[in-house]
């Protein structure tokens, strides 16, 4: 084999790996959506508007030289989720409130401005907005999928806007725009790869992993302690070489 061909083999690979992970995040998306309250339809449906529309960004407002715009697929979609949970009363907006504002100081501090770039983050810290949201829906609704679902994704992808979109917003516009084409920052340029748009996601596998994990233990538990119990095993109540009690028979008393 030559070394043409064994670089076309490793290509190959690659591309099929991408393709991979690829379908299984759409899988994931698929799976979150349906998670925190929407039917497989209106899931399968989201995800495809989201792909014919997702990149298009929208501009809102001009300031000193920049353009201001928000993506339809990487912020614009999960805010009209998030507006639909808290609506339709899956996510509260008391416990929400909290947990954007526990998430926004996250991602505040784990990211920052680089001109010529934008809002960046490193990649293992990018993960910890998730993380907060994911474990902070689970101490407030501990066990119940139904409402740390939506209180996940709620915090996290708002609570990224707010921490990285809108408190760093100051410092990206102090850079001076580039001189050729039209500047715009975009609020989820990436879309569905977009900090916003993965934050909502990977905050909710979290609390679904996470949860569910528990709630099997528990129940591996209990199941592990009858199972033992009926093959009287040592150690419990009755133990395996115990024999059936003799049949019992009522004695009258002597006076009687």
């Amino acid at each position: 084999m030559t070394d043409e061909e064994l670089g076309w083999i490793v290509i190959i690979l690659l591309g099929v790996a991408v393709l991979l992970i690829y379908y299984a995040y759409i899988g994931t998306i698929r799976k979150v959506l349906v998670s925190i309250g929407f039917t497989p339809g209106e899931a399968g449906t989201m995800i495809v508007v989201t792909f014919l529309l997702g990149s298009i960004t929208i501009p809102l407002f001009p300031y000193n030289g920049w353009w201001i715009g928000i993506c339809v697929g990487g912020a614009l979609i999960p805010l009209w989720i998030c507006a639909r949970l808290l609506r339709s009363g899956r996510a509260s907006l008391v416990e929400s409130t909290i947990g954007i504002i526990i998430v926004a100081f996250v991602t505040y501090f784990v990211t920052r401005a680089e001109e010529g770039v934008g809002i960046v983050a490193d990649v293992p810290l990018a993960f910890a907005p998730a993380i907060a949201a994911g474990l902070y829906s689970m101490s407030t609704f501990w066990l119940n999928m139904d409402k740390a679902a939506p209180l996940a994704y709620v915090s996290g992808v708002v609570g990224t806007i707010v921490g990285a979109d809108i408190f760093r917003l100051e410092e990206v516009l102090a850079f001076d725009p580039p001189s050729d084409g039209v500047s715009v920052l975009s609020i989820g340029g990436a879309n569905i790869f977009d900090m916003v748009y993965m934050t909502g996601i990977i905050a909710v596998v979290i609390a679904m992993v996470v949860i569910r994990a528990k709630k099997r233990e528990e129940m591996y538990g209990f199941g592990l302690v009858v199972a033992e119990h009926r093959r009287g095993a040592e150690g419990l109540p009755y133990a395996k070489d115990t024999e059936p009690s003799p049949t019992l028979y009522p004695q009258k008393r002597k006076d009687q």
